[in-house]
């Protein structure tokens, strides 16, 4: 589109390389877009550096109902190569895939009627096989552009992971210090929790089973100040999780934290454990 675009301009550039019509090279799919000036772009490699996971693993679309993987996933799902109903389910199998329709590869709609390459994603979650999650948010992402583009449809999956991306596009610094725009005006959401509530709303347990505690978990509004390079770990997280942090940010940076300069707790979030 863009090598189109630029000979509709000026149709002497037929059959120009795209360097030589001003344009990048082209290396990897991109979603590239403008933020205040900003220029963002979002790959899979992007993703894999968000979510600190490989961009490696099992990956299939585009499968439709004369796929082989139809018999494979129902025989993992439901123990047959016919397909059966949501309520035919385990327990684990209804929470995982809750999990997957509202966080890795959100619906925005109802989670009892995955499509077949949803299903693909959680036999890799059941069986425990790698999968390569940062491209299939990623081409989600696209997915949900088009959707977003195609059916005038007003909604943004992956909020938390866009934040980071944003914050460290330096988006967000430009929005606190612009002071023009507001939380209410830019319609702060949180992610959703998953607790005893939601298993009695999903009828995985019974009502009277239910008991609502005051160490549950719940929504947090607490205003950060964008601390640059502030680690996403506090001493509150497990011993082997801070290391593994340490290892990788200097794996990836060159950069070395001391285990003592880890924080008490997350900045600016009252803890909830």
């Amino acid at each position: 589109m863009e090598e189109h675009e630029k000979v509709l301009i000026d149709s002497s550039l037929e059959g120009k390389t795209r360097e030589q019509l001003g344009l990048k090279p082209f290396t990897c799919t991109e979603i590239n877009s403008n933020i205040m000036g900003i220029p963002v772009t979002i790959t899979e490699e992007i993703i894999s550096r968000a979510i600190r996971r490989a961009v490696e693993g099992s990956y299939e679309e585009g499968l439709d109902k004369t796929s082989p993987w139809n018999d494979v996933v129902n025989m993992t799902m439901f123990n047959s190569t016919k397909k059966g109903k949501y309520s035919d389910l385990r327990m684990e199998y209804k929470i995982l895939q809750k999990i997957m329709t509202e966080d890795l590869l959100p619906k925005g709609g109802g989670v009892d009627q995955p499509s077949l390459d949803h299903r693909v994603l959680l036999h890799f979650l059941i069986k425990e096989e790698m999968a390569n999650v940062p491209k299939y948010i990623f081409n989600h992402m696209i997915w949900a552009l088009k959707e977003s583009q195609n059916t005038n449809r007003s909604w943004i999956p992956y909020g938390r992971l866009l934040s980071k991306i944003f914050h460290q596009k330096g988006i967000l610094k430009a929005l606190q210090l612009s002071k023009v725009i507001n939380d209410d005006q830019l319609g702060t959401v949180t992610g959703k929790i998953i607790n005893g509530r939601t298993l009695r709303n999903m009828y995985l347990i019974k009502k009277e089973d239910f008991k609502k505690l005051n160490t549950d978990l719940q929504e947090s509004y607490a205003i950060s100040n964008l601390m640059d390079n502030f680690p996403p770990i506090c001493k509150q997280d497990p011993l082997d999780v801070q290391l593994y942090f340490i290892h990788d940010h200097l794996k990836k940076t060159r950069e070395t934290i001391r285990l003592e300069e880890i924080p008490e707790e997350m900045y600016g979030v009252t803890p909830y454990f």
